[in-house]
């Protein structure tokens, strides 16, 4: 057998093709790189990388990889808070992204032409 980087003779292989030295030194340039981007890009709550992280790695002078990223959904269509008041998502709510005491049906409701009428009056 031959392993598939150094070209040479070799007992055993590893799935990947290669050799059980040139395997070690494989995964210890992977943590290598898994560190390196922790280094450069790492925030704790907001873009972490995890110990087997995969590398995307062509001719150019880095590579990509795997990571985390936190997605904030206050204030969006996703967000998950209830407003106080009809349990709707916060992200029909008017105002405070956090919710609110005036949420949409409320405001439909209030404008609803009966409504303004009273409302006037």
């Amino acid at each position: 057998m031959l392993c598939s980087k150094r070209n040479e003779s070799a007992d055993t292989l590893t799935d990947s093709g290669v050799c059980p030295d040139c395997h070690i030194d494989d995964e210890e340039r992977m943590f290598e790189i898994i560190e390196l981007g922790r280094e450069q890009h790492q925030k704790d709550g907001e873009l972490e990388i995890d110990d087997d992280a995969e590398p995307s790695e062509g001719n150019d002078n880095g590579c990509y990889l795997q990571a985390w990223v936190w997605v904030d959904f206050a204030g969006t269509k996703f967000d998950k808070e209830l407003c106080d008041q009809c349990k709707e998502p916060a992200s029909h709510v008017i105002g405070c992204p956090n919710g609110a005491e005036i949420c949409q049906e409320s405001l439909m409701r209030a404008n609803e032409p009966n409504n303004l009428e009273r409302n006037a009056s």
